[in-house]
């Protein structure tokens, strides 16, 4: 056989309707671009039944023994980064891959382990924003908040689904979901544990003082120092649905209002705000 003649490709094969079927390049380029790498563009279907441009942020396998059984963590680039989820293979379109060099994968600090004392830094940066951040600092803050480490809560009667990444001890990283004892503000992996505890928790509103009331409403001040679980509690709570707010360890400085809807069977947080103890501006 001529070397030309081996080089030619494999003739295409004869259907049962008698049309010649070409070879199935999608399925070839399916598998050839599977698991998919961190940085890749592709369409994945949303919520809403409609396909999305998405940018890979991170992957996970689910099983050892299949090579392209991983999820992926995506970013949709058309909505805000709190709608970032973990998403299975089958709502991705491969058909719309597009590789990008993503120059954070290139990155040494993707594979970097925070020490105590980067992580302290990064959760004590400014209330409001990152402009007290250099530029290192700041390429840490997005490297190590990047995936969301809880996906949903249970508080109270309620369900609901986070926004952002919380730095949570960590034995809580990566649960699915967490359960808040409402009225203690105590933190759980399961149902059964919530379930036993309310049986012990003898709290029926937040530990402070009522300063305020009006009808159904109520509004408690609690001291951090005198509750430093609890306000630390409320700081992790709130970390899930605030992207640049502070998350101090030592809350000893700070007052939190905490505002209940209340009835027969306690009262219920459905906000609150916090500040700073004006005594130490005269220290």
């Amino acid at each position: 056989m001529s070397s030309a003649a081996a080089s030619m490709p494999p003739p295409p094969m004869k259907q049962s309707n008698g049309t010649m079927a070409e070879p199935d390049v999608s399925i070839k380029r399916k598998a050839s671009v599977l698991p998919l790498e961190v940085g890749t563009r592709v369409m994945c279907r949303w919520r809403d039944g409609k396909y999305h441009p998405v940018k890979v942020i991170e992957r996970r396998k689910l099983s050892p023994s299949a090579f392209s059984d991983y999820e992926y963590y995506v970013h949709y680039t058309e909505f805000n980064r709190r709608l970032d989820e973990w998403v299975k293979l089958e709502q991705l379109e491969l058909d719309s891959v597009e590789t990008v060099v993503d120059e954070k994968v290139e990155d040494k600090v993707t594979g970097l382990k925070m020490t105590r004392h980067q992580k302290r830094k990064i959760d004590e940066t400014h209330v409001e924003g990152h402009e007290e951040l250099d530029a290192a600092s700041l390429r840490e803050h997005e490297e190590f908040t990047k995936v969301k480490n809880i996906a949903t809560i249970e508080l109270g009667r309620y369900e609901i689904e986070t926004w952002y990444f919380s730095p949570f001890p960590p034995e809580y990283n990566d649960c699915p979901k967490l359960y808040f004892c409402e009225f203690c503000l105590n933190f759980m992996k399961r149902k059964e544990q919530l379930q036993r505890h309310m049986k012990k928790c003898d709290l029926k509103h937040p530990p402070g003082d009522e300063i305020y009331r009006c009808g159904t409403l109520s509004m408690f001040e609690v001291d951090g120092k005198k509750n430093k679980v609890y306000g630390q509690n409320l700081c992790y709570l709130a970390k899930l649905f605030l992207d640049h707010k502070t998350l101090y360890y030592d809350v000893d400085l700070f007052l939190f209002y905490i505002l209940c809807e209340c009835d027969d069977r306690g009262c219920h947080m459905v906000g609150y705000f916090s500040k700073v103890l004006t005594s130490i501006w005269f220290r």
